[in-house]
């Protein structure tokens, strides 16, 4: 493949995914409606900047990592149902310690701390790896340079979309509510609860 398909297979795999309506997806929206524009984009950047380090590792194991993935399907949904289940009892617990006012739960710490935040959180997810290690196995990427290139494009991809999430929800956050905020910390902590429990009955 060369260095300018590669580049696109990294575009369109890294938007495709990022798109996703998940966990982190979920929580990285309320945290830019509480926090606002410069939180929201510091935290999507983490997620970003995980989605470039699992395209490169997956764009350099390839066919390997997707068949050593395919093996363990069972097993990563189960790690990522208990990692997400963590992740949603944790943010519940702490609104509960705040007498339900999350305007001081999820934004505590400046933009580096949430930028440090999202990116654990999006690293502990195995499906992020597994999701990107598939797109690198169905293809041929051949060499370093385009596996580079598939990576620097999901990279770009991943990093624009969450900025746009971000910015537009960090804005919108003027316009809502403590009220409205705490409802959509509390609503998105049961929807990542959810979430965990459909993977884990499916593992």
């Amino acid at each position: 493949m060369d260095l300018t398909a590669a580049l696109i297979a990294g575009l369109a795999a890294g938007i495709a995914i990022a798109m996703q309506v998940g966990a982190v997806s979920l929580l990285l929206v309320e945290t830019a409606v509480a926090g606002g524009p410069r939180i929201g984009i510091a935290a999507g950047m983490g997620v970003a900047t995980v989605d470039l380090l699992f395209a490169a590792a997956a764009a350099v194991a390839g066919a390997t990592a997707g068949a050593v993935l395919a093996e363990h399907e069972a097993e990563l949904r189960l790690a990522a149902a208990v990692v997400l289940a963590a992740i949603a009892l944790h943010g519940l617990a702490t609104i509960r310690r705040e007498s339900g006012d999350v305007r001081n739960a999820p934004t505590s710490g400046g933009p580096l701390a949430h930028y440090v935040r999202f990116f654990a959180i999006t690293s502990a997810n195995p499906l992020t790896i597994a999701s990107f290690a598939a797109v690198a196995a169905s293809m041929s990427l051949g060499s370093a340079g385009p596996a580079i290139a598939f990576a620097v494009g999901v990279g770009a991809a991943s990093a624009g979309w969450h900025l746009a999430l971000t910015t537009a929800a960090g804005h919108a956050g003027r316009w809502i509510t403590p009220r409205i905020q705490s409802g959509l910390a509390i609503g998105g902590r049961v929807a990542v609860l959810l979430i965990a429990a459909h993977l884990a009955t499916s593992a």
